[in-house]
């Protein structure tokens, strides 16, 4: 007896054991990935909900609804092709999945097949008569045909009854919209709201229709809602300070953000957008004093430095740019923390925009020791080596940054123009050629060609690319320059004056169309022609600093006089002003201090552009011809012999080698 009791129990642990391990098996891990993929999905956690679904497909392949999530992931991640693919894999392992079948439709009335759309419409709807989404579809379809009539009086027939989700409220009152009966949009969507009342999207279109009426207090409370609702959404916070602001109310805009800012003083990202919402109000003085705010609370915050730091270059204080880069530096001794890798990248590009060559690559560089690959820095190198006329390095560069970043339609411009600079005009060519296949439609690809066409006196194809560019877009202000410099280029002035003429019609405030036509003047030895086209630009555009530079050495090369030597050194003052560290002004001034006789000054300043420009012919002469007037003949011969090998054509060419054949 005691052994039957024995077996008993033994058999019964057993089964228990089979039973738990069923409940643990495949069919119930499944399940528990795709529940918990679900619901990170409707979090927004796209990332992590992708993986729990791979992982519940991968327990079983056969998983239509974990697939057709995936094609949900990957229609909000922006990939319309895996979600395509993923809503096919679907309707082959299920036909009869609803919300597949439409999704679908979608496509497929996005490219313009409306027969198969309606298919699928019609195909869910057999089933399921009450399916809300494929109501919505045939409703687009019927839009689609130019059917609005039909599809308003389908969607009037079904809206709160079997269509009640937000999207068909939605829906019904743009048509309405559409047909200019704006109470019955209105109308639609306040029900719509009642049906639906904690929809984001119903509040918001009825906020933004009363906003359009002026209705301004409706809109305000509205938005209110809208912030209870999602109360953690930067967005409509900086919606309801710009309605108060626009209303002249901006104490109430600043107290919104006040409260924005102070709910999570701890969130660098508030302070960030708190002081965009001021820069897009020309508030440049509130914009700082938020973000000084924000880095009291927050000492060690990259991300403030960073916005910071933006401010002061678009409110042209690059000092004090670079002196908050330069803090983020001290913030982190790993060099390879992502901050200090954009820091330095921040830096580098800052440096090369001021055309101090050597500061970017040191930035750049030490990027590139900690992240070889890093395509910012791999770009910013790239472009010192061909502002040195570097182009072997610069290919190596450029291949890195366009292999690291396929898409990046610059990167293939820049390669291009380094092949121009190894003279392998072929395989430039060639990189745009590739960039096209990626970019069919770029307008920067196309004018590109058109320059590399012109380097090799291809005028006809340089031409057409031209050509091509201002059929579709005739207001496109830089390519007309394009041309008239190709005709330029051609030696055919009549063409190249037309070409900046038209320039000068099109946008008479614009300083393009007076600074090229200076260039012809250039060409033709016009000097006072040329001033007088760059003074109309410095009259326009007195803060245009390369206007005021350019005028500044005319007037000190070609101008009559002391009058126009003071008058070049304040137009050179005030270019320096405007863009301080920049070699080409340093150059001008140093250029001018030489024009005086004042040497010692000359030196000193054209050494300053020679060090931020070291392989340009005409610096180094002008460097080389002030050692030589101040008595210094090994060191004019250094710089002139640079400015010689350099090979180009620059004017002080002949005095050069004249100065050099009689130094001993």
């Amino acid at each position: 007896m005691f052994m039957k009791k024995k077996i008993f129990t033994g058999l019964v642990m057993t089964l228990i054991v089979v039973i738990i391990a069923a409940c643990t098996g495949p069919e119930q891990k499944k399940v528990k990935f795709y529940n918990k993929g679900k619901a990170l999905y409707e979090k927004g956690d796209f990332a992590k909900a992708r993986l729990e679904l791979k992982n519940a497909v991968q327990i079983d392949p056969k998983y239509a609804d974990a697939y057709y999530m995936l094609g949900m992931l990957a229609l909000k991640s922006g990939d319309p092709k895996g979600a395509y693919g993923s809503f096919s894999k679907v309707i082959e392992l299920s036909p009869q999945h609803s919300g597949a079948q439409v999704q679908m439709g979608w496509f497929l009335l996005g490219a313009g097949e409306t027969d198969e759309a309606m298919s699928k419409a019609s195909l869910v709807l057999k089933n399921d008569a009450k399916n809300e989404d494929a109501h919505l579809l045939k409703a687009a379809v019927l839009v689609k045909l130019k059917e609005s009539d039909k599809a308003r009086q389908y969607l009037e027939s079904l809206i709160g009854v079997d269509v009640r989700k937000p999207d068909g409220y939605l829906f019904l009152a743009s048509l309405y919209s559409g047909m200019g009966d704006l109470q019955k949009a209105e109308h639609t969507l306040s029900e719509g709201i009642k049906v639906n009342e904690k929809s984001v999207p119903l509040l918001l279109n009825l906020a933004e229709f009363y906003l359009r009426q002026k209705r301004t207090d409706e809109t305000v409370g509205l938005m209110q809602k809208v912030i209870v609702i999602e109360p953690d959404v930067p967005q409509h916070r900086m919606a309801l300070a710009g309605i108060y602001w626009d209303e002249g109310k901006e104490q109430k805009a600043a107290d919104v953000l006040k409260s924005f800012v102070s709910a999570d003083a701890k969130n660098e990202e508030r302070w960030v957008q708190t002081a965009e919402f001021y820069i897009a109000r020309n508030r440049a003085a509130e914009a700082e004093k938020q973000l000084k705010d924000g880095l009291d609370l927050n000492k060690k915050s990259f991300q403030i430095r960073f916005a910071l730091s933006a401010l002061y270059l678009g409110s042209n204080r690059p000092d004090q740019a670079v002196a908050v880069l330069r803090e983020c530096l001290g913030l982190e001794r790993n060099a390879a923390n992502p901050n200090i890798i954009r820091t330095k990248n921040s830096l580098a590009q800052f440096y090369l925009s001021r055309q101090d060559i050597d500061n970017a690559k040191k930035y750049a560089d030490e990027v590139i020791r900690e992240s070889p690959k890093n395509a910012d820095a791999n770009y910013i190198r790239g472009m010192v080596h061909l502002r040195k006329r570097e182009g072997v390095q610069a290919v190596s560069s450029f291949r890195t940054v366009v292999n690291e970043h396929q898409q990046f339609i610059p990167g293939y411009i820049s390669l291009a123009n380094a092949h121009a600079i190894n003279k392998e005009p072929n395989l430039a060519l060639d990189t745009l050629r590739n960039a096209l296949k990626i970019a069919p439609d770029s307008r920067d690809v196309v004018r590109a060609m058109g320059r590399h066409y012109a380097m090799q006196k291809d005028f006809r194809n340089a031409e057409s690319r031209y050509r091509k560019i201002l059929d579709a877009g005739p207001k496109d202000l830089e390519v007309r320059a394009d041309l008239g410099d190709l005709m330029l280029l051609e030696g055919d002035h009549r063409r190249a004056a037309a070409e900046y003429g038209e320039i000068k019609r099109q946008a008479p405030d614009h300083p393009l169309g007076y600074v090229k036509m200076s260039g012809l003047y250039m060409a033709q030895k016009k000097w006072d022609s040329a001033m007088t086209e760059l003074e109309q630009v410095v009259r326009l555009h007195p803060e245009q600093w390369s206007a005021a530079n350019d005028l500044a050495y005319l007037l000190a090369e070609y101008g009559d006089g002391k009058k126009d030597l003071d008058r070049a050194q304040a137009l050179a003052e005030k270019a320096k002003s405007l863009n301080p560290g920049n070699p080409a002004v340093f150059d001008t001034l140093g250029w001018i201090y030489y024009r005086r006789g004042e040497l010692p000054k000359a030196i000193e300043w054209l050494a300053k552009g020679q060090a931020g420009n070291t392989a340009n012919a005409v610096v180094n002469f002008h460097l080389g011809m002030a050692y030589f007037r101040d008595g210094s003949s090994p060191k004019a011969k250094e710089y002139l012999k640079i400015a010689l090998a350099s090979g180009t054509a620059f004017p002080g060419r002949d005095e050069a080698e004249k100065v050099i054949s009689g130094i001993n």
